[in-house]
Formats: C-alpha cells, sequence, structure tokens
C-alpha cells in the first residue's frame, strides 16, 4: 500500500510540475535527400524529416544535434553500405527510402518523438525521448531514467544495467500478459509465438515512446507478434510499472 501510495505522489508531482514547464518551441524540420546512383537504371534514394527545435536553449541544442548526428550518420556510413548492397543486385529501378516523425509528446518535462522508416510497403519504428528537466536538458533517455531508477549523471554500469534488467522484465511480463488478455479481440496473435520470441525482438528500454500525458507507450515491431504487419502498441502508466518491481 505505502508503495502504491509513493508512486501516486510521484505521479501527482510530474503532473504538477508539467503543467508549470513549457513545451519544446518547435521550427522548420530537418530534412533532406541522400541519392546513390546505383546503375544506369536505378537509384537509391533516401529521404528523412525531423523535428527541429527553435534555438535559444540547452535543451533545443541538445535534441538539434541529436537529430542530425542521424542525418550525417545516414549520409557517411548507412546510405553508402545499402548503396553498395543494392548495386550488386543490378536493380532496374529507384530503391526510396523514406523517414518520417511525428511528436508524440511535448509537456516541458520530456519531448518524445516516434519515427518510420518506410521502405517498398514495410515500415519500422524507432522512439525517442528527451528529458527537459535536469542537469542537461534535452538529453535522450532510456525507461531506467524516466521511472526514476537511474539519475541523469548516473556512470556506475552495473547499477545501470542491474536497473535497466529490472525494468525490462517487468515490462516484459506486463507487456506479455496484455497481448494475451486482447488476442482474438484486437489482436491476432501468431499460434506458435512463444514468450522467448517477444524477448528476443522486443526490448522495453529503448522500444517506447511517450502519449501526450507523459505515459510510455510500449511497441513491436511490424510481424513480432503476429502476422498482419501492423505495429502493435501498449501503453503502460508509469506508477503501474513501479508498482511491479
Amino acid at each position: 500500500m505505502k508503495k502504491r501510495a509513493g508512486s501516486l505522489f510521484l505521479c501527482l508531482l510530474m503532473a504538477a510540475s508539467a503543467a508549470l514547464a513549457e513545451p519544446l518551441a518547435l521550427t522548420e524540420d530537418l530534412s533532406g535527400e541522400i541519392r546513390e546512383q546505383l546503375n544506369e537504371k536505378a537509384a537509391y534514394i533516401y529521404s528523412y524529416r525531423y523535428p527541429r527545435a527553435a534555438e535559444g536553449s540547452a535543451a533545443a541544442e541538445q535534441v538539434n544535434s541529436f537529430f542530425r548526428y542521424r542525418a550525417e550518420d545516414a549520409a557517411g556510413f548507412e546510405v553508402p553500405m545499402n548503396a553498395d548492397y543494392y548495386r550488386g543486385t543490378e536493380p532496374e529501378a529507384d530503391i526510396r527510402v523514406e523517414v518520417d516523425y511525428r511528436v508524440t509528446c511535448n509537456d516541458g518535462e520530456y519531448f518524445s518523438v516516434l519515427t518510420e522508416t518506410r521502405q517498398e510497403g514495410l515500415s519500422s519504428w524507432s522512439g525517442y525521448t528527451f528529458s527537459m528537466k535536469g542537469l542537461k536538458p534535452g538529453l535522450s533517455v532510456a525507461l531506467p531514467y524516466l521511472l526514476g531508477l537511474l539519475e541523469g549523471e548516473e556512470t556506475d554500469t552495473w547499477l545501470q544495467d542491474r536497473q535497466t534488467a529490472r525494468a525490462d522484465a517487468a515490462v516484459r511480463e506486463m507487456v506479455w500478459a496484455e497481448l494475451q488478455a486482447r488476442n482474438g479481440k484486437d489482436l491476432e496473435l501468431a499460434e506458435d509465438l512463444e514468450r522467448e520470441a517477444l524477448d528476443y525482438a522486443f526490448f522495453p528500454e529503448e522500444d517506447f515512446y511517450l502519449e501526450e500525458n507523459g505515459d510510455p507507450v510500449f511497441f513491436l515491431q511490424p510481424g513480432t507478434a503476429e502476422a498482419s504487419g501492423r505495429l502493435i502498441t501498449v501503453t503502460i502508466p508509469v506508477e503501474d510499472i513501479l508498482d511491479e518491481m
């Protein structure tokens, strides 16, 4: 009972703080297109669109640096590597990859983004959550930091690993239970789906984004748990996760 009361107090405190915080101001997107010619008939074309924060704060610079790095890494490594692969297949039409995003939470406490990478009708997803508070506002945070199990300046790798394992175990159990409860309703799980397969393909410490009220939404990549190819999401309030730990 004390544990649940403490979790409730934490959530009320977070809600009160969020009400006083200012959302991150956004400006024109960071976007571009990278093109690698594969042969006379085809090119590898990678286009991206990421959020860009209005300059003027340390948090804005951190968020902008994060997405600039992703664009630069694509140009310097990902695109050339993938283009080399496709050159060996002698494609006769352009290979197009599109990266887009949507902001899922921007309450002044956290700034969270879900990105989708589309190629040939298939999608993969990534979630990024940035803390707007602490000693270094704008830093990307993993689940243990969101739950308050680790501080932003924590450098003890043993503690990081232990707390990450605790958070992962709790969320995996809760997501598995939710999938079973929804099976045959809004989900049609693969008949041969086993818990071990979920553990192999789902990484709670990073496979999440925040919804508008600040609760984490965990997601399973298309094809992980059912054959339809949909993105499966499970929303779990922070206090519920803490109660299971």
